[in-house]
């Protein structure tokens, strides 16, 4: 949705010229904050500041012989852009009708002295406000203002990251887990065996392209309502904390899964202005168009990430967290006016988030990591354990009956000592199932090497029914082990 355009306002010329007109709408705009005001004899045209209920909407006044018309227009979606244009043609009637009241006759011919004298009123026709191109509008979301400030930091932090990952080899699609791991991902065996610091690294990193887009969209349209309302230092903190509570969330939920992105902590902000949206903070003209829009949006994505590949658990506990920071966050913002109210807010959540998500993690089994250890020594076993195999295809018997006995039948023998010494660790149900099909597949590889043993030993020409059944249940340990 683009170049979308409300309904004309009309304001009444009767007993003003055009040049008065003129001299109080300019007025007007001041007192309003709006930006990139330009004036023409038949047109004005402003633009409204980046707020919570405004994003930069195109404000134009063409100025009859009877009367004067008012268009607000957005250029670009953004949620409830209907309702807010609509609204700012309501505030300028208003707060025309306000000024044409308020301002004494001397200044009025005072600036409209210093409006003539300027030579704008001999021009013929308008001219056009020069509007900024697309691409430069989507770099607004990289550059800090004074009321958009910690967002475009957050968006920044992320795209550096994900340049980073890319320019040292991580496929820019579709990066590995262990390219995920190495840059932070959150992962409950590494979490849990002490890098906490995954729980926050693992929102400022993305699963490609297309994951590092849609989760900037997302942070830039709540960043540009919430921020103003919060302050920079604020909106900071609430992505931290819903952030390591969506990832709590999902490592108490998932055993065995890498999970990377920002999302927990965007639904994270999106919990915490839903919470003000319920409350008396926000217009009682915009709440119920905000509330629907991102009511939509949060509902939305819950259900879409039932289809599976998406972290419903993070983005759950980032929208709990958020709505119970925002509850909190309330009375700060009702009354700011009390300092000691503008941080204590966070203690109550944080200590309701930290309570529950530490009962949560100590309920973990917490030897998740030291059976990922266990797995790593394993697999340096396998490699030396199924040199035989690979052997060229001239080897004598000789040779390889050699590397069985040196090599291949050692490791077998140590790596099932080793697996059948995990048979005391606290698991997780996954790795549990997991450790099992890891054993069963040991002990066929070891079987399978004292029988081959055996056959290199005799000189045999035919495969015995043993060692053609050892291999039957080996290739089944290995489809099993391989979820195949």
């Amino acid at each position: 949705m683009s170049d979308q355009t409300t309904p004309l306002g009309r304001i009444d010329l009767s007993g003003l010229s055009r040049e008065e007109f003129i001299v109080l709408a300019q007025a007007t705009v001041a007192k309003l904050k709006w930006h990139y005001g330009s004036v023409h004899p038949l047109r004005l045209e402003a633009r409204t500041r980046f707020s919570a209920w405004s994003y930069g909407e195109n404000i134009t006044i063409d100025i009859g012989e009877r009367e004067a018309t008012v268009t607000s227009k957005h250029e670009r979606w953004s949620l409830g852009a209907k309702k807010r244009d609509a609204r700012n043609v309501e505030r300028f009637i208003e707060a025309f009708a306000r000024t044409r009241a308020s301002m004494p006759p001397e200044q009025l011919r005072s600036e409209l002295a210093e409006l003539e004298g300027s030579g704008l009123m001999q021009q013929q026709g308008p001219v056009p406000v020069e509007e900024p191109s697309s691409w430069k509008d989507a770099l607004l979301l990289f550059v800090p203002k004074k009321d958009y400030f910690a967002t475009p930091l957050l968006i920044d932090a992320c795209v550096l990251v994900y340049i980073l990952m890319v320019a040292t080899g991580v496929h820019f699609f579709e990066p590995t887990g262990e390219d995920l791991l190495k840059w932070g991902a959150n992962f409950r065996p590494y979490t849990l065996d002490g890098e906490w610091w995954r729980l926050l690294t693992c929102c400022f990193e993305h699963i490609g392209l297309i994951h590092l887009l849609f989760n900037m969209y997302a942070l830039a349209m709540i960043g540009v309502f919430l921020e103003p309302m919060l302050g920079r230092v604020r909106l900071f903190a609430a992505y931290a904390i819903t952030g390591i509570c969506a990832s709590v969330a999902s490592m108490w939920w998932h055993a065995d899964t890498v999970s990377a992105g920002a999302s927990g902590a965007i639904f994270g902000l999106y919990g915490v202005f839903l919470a003000l949206l319920l409350t008396d903070l926000i217009p009682k003209e915009a709440r119920k168009s905000l509330l629907s829009s991102i009511g939509i949006f949060v509902v939305y994505n819950l259900v879409n990430g039932l289809k599976g590949n998406v972290d419903n658990a993070a983005h759950i506990g980032g929208l709990v967290s958020g709505l119970i920071l925002g509850g909190s966050l309330y009375f700060a913002l009702r009354s700011p006016e009390r300092t000691s109210l503008a941080w204590s807010t966070f203690v109550a959540p944080i200590v309701v988030c930290g309570v529950v998500g530490a009962l949560a993690v100590g309920r973990l089994p917490h030897d998740d990591a030291a059976f990922h250890r266990t797995i790593e020594a394993f697999q340096v076993l396998e490699e030396t354990g199924i040199k035989a195999f690979k052997l060229p295809d001239d080897a004598t018997g000789a040779e390889q009956l050699t590397l069985v006995n040196d090599s291949c039948l050692p490791a077998w023998r140590e790596a099932v000592h080793l697996l059948h010494g995990t048979s005391g660790l606290d698991l997780s149900g996954e790795l549990s199932e997991r450790r099992g099909l890891y054993i069963a597949y040991a002990d066929a590889r070891l079987e399978n090497m004292e029988l081959l043993k055996e056959y290199l030993e005799n000189g045999d020409t035919v495969t015995s029914p043993e060692l053609d059944r050892s291999f039957a249940v080996l290739d089944s340990a290995l489809t099993r082990l391989n979820g195949e």
